[in-house]
């Protein structure tokens, strides 16, 4: 029977999006979910029905009360990005479901220093998950998917607390979509080899935390033109070391340490680093690109720019994409939006 793919999304909350007591146009106080929830799924059906396979992506706060309402379906297995509460709270009560009803242990794809910084919070975990590492660059298939699924971690930096943090390109295989999870990002440290074999990737679903540059945030922005930019990104690029940047990353793995060294040798200037979507989507060119987890308090305090509800930010960045001669489709969709990847 024909399968099709979808890309279910389960959260869109940047953590800190507002504060108790305080309301934000991006966020529906009548969708809590909403809140400190990265989270996505890729979902497949056999034709138009049932879902039989839920490949989450990402666990923050929200993520139990969504899957209660949307089928009340235990994930197959989780990939994490990273390991800030916002992406894995919801993790301890997924897991513990999933073993109590199934007696295994819950399958679960990160970087190995990810998944220590997780059991650093939650040891209880180490003894109810099925563990796999994900290498720099090495495809790993998610067998919980069947044949036809596969993931590739990339190194980020997104401070010096989120160890091994990394985006994750996830493959339906062979000759299927093509969708890169960023996670929360301020610098991606992909080598140039990576960075070509990401070409026009299908969906690009990127952490839109602010639209111009403060990176004392750790999150990137979405565009670098501002005339106050310059105030915050100089001092910042004079304080950015290898060192730095090297620092949250798991040395135990030699894959992992001589990836760094190549993304340095290919990049020796921090000028030409990654520094904002648009820099990114210039070189990758997706075909698609998804904002989510979107703030906006530093754009507001520092640039003195309103925040945007949901359509005042799509509307923005795909006129910024457009500024720029993209050809790339810009969507912020809402929370338990679901978006067809394709049949196979």
């Amino acid at each position: 029977m024909m399968r099709t793919f979808s890309l279910r999304i389960n959260g869109r909350g940047n953590a800190w999006p507002i504060l108790i007591g305080q309301h934000h146009p991006f966020y529906d106080l009548r969708g809590a979910p909403d809140y400190a929830n990265a989270s996505h799924s890729i979902l497949e059906r056999e034709g138009e029905g049932k879902i039989v396979k839920d490949i989450l992506i990402d666990a923050g706060h929200g993520i139990v009360p969504f899957l209660l309402r949307h089928g009340n379906r235990i994930p197959d297995a989780l990939l994490i990005t990273h390991p800030h509460f916002d992406h894995t709270l919801g993790m301890d009560w997924i897991i513990q479901s999933y073993y109590r009803f199934r007696k295994k242990k819950y399958p679960v794809y990160a970087t190995k220093g990810c998944y220590e910084q997780i059991l650093r919070t939650m040891p209880h975990l180490g003894e109810l998950c099925a563990f796999t590492e994900l290498s720099y660059g090495k495809p790993v298939r998610v067998r919980e998917a069947g044949e036809g699924m596969t993931v590739t971690a990339f190194p980020v930096y997104h401070g010096v607390h989120a160890r091994a943090a990394a985006m994750l390109l996830v493959e339906i295989v062979p000759a299927g979509p093509r969708v890169l999870f960023t996670g929360d990002v301020l610098v991606p440290m992909l080598k140039k080899s990576d960075i070509g074999a990401l070409h026009n990737v299908d969906w690009l679903v990127t952490d839109a935390n602010n639209r111009f540059p403060y990176p004392k945030t750790n999150h990137w922005s979405v565009v670098r033109r501002h005339p106050e930019d310059g105030k915050y990104m100089e001092p910042w690029l004079q304080e950015l070391t290898e060192s730095l940047l090297m620092a949250p990353h798991n040395f135990q793995n030699y894959t992992n340490y001589q990836y760094l060294l190549d993304f340095f040798r290919d990049f020796p200037e921090k000028e030409d680093y990654i520094h904002t979507v648009l820099d990114f989507a210039t070189r990758i060119k997706p075909r698609n690109l998804l904002l989510t987890h979107y703030s906006g308090l530093e754009d507001e305090k520092y640039y003195k720019d309103a925040l945007l509800d949901t359509s005042g930010l799509e509307k923005w960045a795909q006129q910024a994409l457009n500024n720029d001669q993209l050809a790339v489709n810009v969507k912020v969709p809402e929370t338990g939006a679901v978006i067809s990847l394709g049949k196979k």
